[in-house]
């Protein structure tokens, strides 16, 4: 018998049995023979496998293509080419903060933390953006029942909510939203409501509004905007011309001229939009985004881009990455890209009825009763209902508990943040004599905590340490108890998740800006260690990015310490001056 977890277990015996007979998807010594196999793609030797998790996808093989690939692989691998690692780990999800966290006591939130008994707390959801002071939310919300005479659910007011927070001149604060949760739950209804409230705020924002609206389909995009069609024509030709002739759909609102346009994925090159909108993103490819809408969003006032989907195991690039990105920055927003996920952990069990309701921020008892008729479907071996997923186990992970795949890569994208031997090279034995210090406390998405001190020494250096603590109360009670010891004025320096008082603090745009200093000051000299074993782990890890005015980084290392060691020493640089670095 199979052990857990192996890959000819359960599942793949009942994707075999339906795959054999079909014709060979290898191909590398026939034309499309009848499959006798079922063949992991990409091949277990060629990437971590994690038994449902989405790393593969089985495909039909014949037995002669089989042992072909065997051969090809094995060649490969006596070449020098690349062989897998089973050491590398998978790619880490941050653990999100639950309702009662204190990062979400923030004025404009509180009507919403108090949840119905229907509702679920987003499982992964970015931190409140550190310019934001309000939301346009409640605006929103009268417009909508002004309009419809509906009444939001709770998890579409938190969504219209945390995307239209503002920051104190009242201009948005996010740049874009990646919103993904299980089907059948009111997201396209509320996208309809949003993309209808702007299309009638060109006066708010300064100019016409041009929303251009893309996704895996037309006929999905045209769900949406359907209806908001009809009810346009249904007040009158003075208001909105309505246009669906010729493959070209939109509505006119005839005031301002202010315009929802739906556009192919391939079609939506040179339109300055002020909305970009990407539904059912899973199949939307990268360049369509990176090459196509997003460049048209740039030059317009407030512009936002919106991301829908729900999770797909054949996604593509354009999902994953953004999702990895928005993941990374959960705590740590730097680049205003906002990421609302309910969705069920990525090994939970297909049956666990809590998992269901991870990815369901809206519950019943008619939708218990559906995923559980859904479940026992797939596990009896029936055909998936899905067209672009054979597997029907897979398809129900996807849709019902909207797990995400797994993408494991090796070195990943981005540069070093310090050169690791001009690092190693600043480390001296050092005395305890140092004057002025400065305090760092952050915690790592609730897993764990760190602290990082900086001190002025004699010659303008700079001595830096940090280690890590086993919760955000533990290194805030270290980082505490040092300051309070040292003989010389020390100031404390606290991320975004800490309520404590007086101390200062830091968060997104200190990382941003002190990235670069902490890299700038390494090279020059400036900086000084003893032993810091801790910090010298995340240094060799972590990987950042250039992003607008400094650094960020790229997802997937653990990066508290550096993030705590980069604000003390840009407040010591900043309240220490010093000679120019040339």
């Amino acid at each position: 018998m199979p052990r857990r977890g192996s890959p000819y277990g359960p599942v793949y015996e009942r994707t075999r049995r339906r795959l054999i007979g079909r014709p060979c998807a290898l191909r590398l010594v026939c034309s499309g023979a009848r499959a006798t196999e079922a063949d992991h793609d990409p091949p277990l030797s060629r990437h971590r496998h994690v038994e449902g998790s989405g790393c593969c996808v089985l495909v039909p093989a014949c037995g002669p293509c089989q042992r072909r690939q065997a051969i090809e692989l094995a060649n490969e691998t006596r070449r020098g080419g690349d062989e897998f690692d089973e050491d590398l780990p998978e790619l880490p999800e941050p653990v999100g903060f639950d309702v009662d966290d204190p990062v979400w006591d923030v004025a404009w939130l509180e009507p919403l933390l108090d949840l119905p008994e229907e509702a679920t707390w987003p499982r992964l959801m970015t931190v409140p953006h550190p310019a934001a002071v309000d939301s346009l939310g409640p605006e929103f919300e009268w417009w909508v029942r002004t309009r419809t005479g509906r009444r939001l659910r709770w998890w579409q007011r938190l969504v219209a909510w945390r995307l239209l927070e503002i920051d104190v001149e009242r201009w948005l604060v996010w740049e874009s939203l990646l919103l993904t949760l299980a089907r059948q739950l009111g997201k396209s209804w509320l996208l309809r409501e949003l993309l209808m409230w702007r299309l009638h705020q060109g006066e708010r924002f300064g100019q016409p509004q041009l929303i251009v609206h893309t996704g895996m389909t037309l006929v999905v995009c045209k769900d949406v905007w359907r209806p908001e069609a009809l009810w346009c024509r249904g007040q009158g030709r003075e208001l909105y011309e309505v246009r669906e002739v010729n493959s070209q759909e939109e509505i006119e609102r005839l005031e301002d001229g202010s315009r929802w346009v739906l556009a192919s994925k391939d079609a939506t090159y040179g339109k300055s939009s002020t909305v970009g909108v990407v539904d059912e993103a899973w199949k939307v490819k990268a360049a369509a985004l990176d090459e196509g809408l997003e460049p048209t969003l740039v030059e317009t006032i407030q512009s936002q881009l919106l991301l829908v989907s729900t999770a797909h195991r054949m996604a593509t690039s354009l999902m994953l990455d953004r999702r990895a990105s928005a993941l990374a920055q959960v705590h740590d927003p730097v680049d205003s890209d906002l990421l609302i996920e309910w969705s069920a952990r990525r090994h939970a069990d297909v049956e666990d009825r809590q998992a269901w309701r991870a990815a369901s921020p809206h519950w019943s008892g008619r939708r218990e009763r559906i995923i559980a008729k859904k479940v026992a479907r797939a596990l009896s071996g029936f055909a998936s209902e899905d067209p672009d997923e054979p597997d029907p186990v897979e398809a129900v992970r996807a849709q019902w508990l909207n797990i995400w795949p797994v993408k494991l890569t090796v070195g990943g994208a981005g540069e070093d943040l310090v050169d690791l031997d001009v690092w190693r090279l600043a480390r001296r034995p050092l005395d305890a004599t140092a004057g002025r210090m400065w305090v760092a406390v952050e915690d790592d998405f609730g897993r764990g905590g760190a602290v990082a001190a900086v001190a002025a020494l004699g010659d303008d250096l700079l001595e830096v340490d940090g280690w890590l603590c086993p919760d955000r109360a533990a290194a805030l009670a270290e980082a505490r108890a040092l300051v309070d010891a040292h003989p010389f004025p020390a100031t404390l320096i606290a991320g975004p998740s800490f309520t404590a008082r007086g101390v200062d603090r830091a968060g997104a745009a200190e990382t941003r800006f002190g990235l670069p200093l902490l890299r700038t000051l390494v090279a020059a000299g400036r900086v000084v260690h003893d032993e810091t074993p801790e910090l010298d782990e995340q240094f060799a890890a972590v990987r950042v990015r250039a992003v607008s005015g400094g650094l960020a980084f790229v997802g997937g290392q653990r990066s508290d310490l550096v993030r705590a060691v980069a604000w003390a020493l840009r407040a010591a640089v900043a309240r220490h001056p010093a000679p120019a670095i040339h």
